[in-house]
């Protein structure tokens, strides 16, 4: 199956995930300082996509069915 996955190598990843993570940020400080890219426009598409998925997911389902559809009966 595509989703499924073991649980013993991908724990390992996992931990070495927290690891990371409490090594990078002790005590909910960052040491990394990062720039801001909140305001370029890409990002801002991206933010706005990533806000919407749901409502995406659900209208872009029945206009690809609607374009498949079309595509038969102009092909038929």
């Amino acid at each position: 199956m595509v989703d499924y996955y073991p649980l013993l190598p991908w724990f390992g990843i996992t931990l070495l995930g927290i690891f990371a993570g409490r090594s990078l940020y002790p005590h909910d400080v960052s040491r990394l300082v990062l720039p801001d890219y909140s305001r370029v426009l890409p990002v801002r598409g991206l933010r706005l996509l990533g806000r919407h998925t749901l409502f995406i997911y659900l209208v872009h389902q029945p206009i690809l069915i609607g374009f498949l559809f079309s595509l038969r009966l102009i092909l038929d």
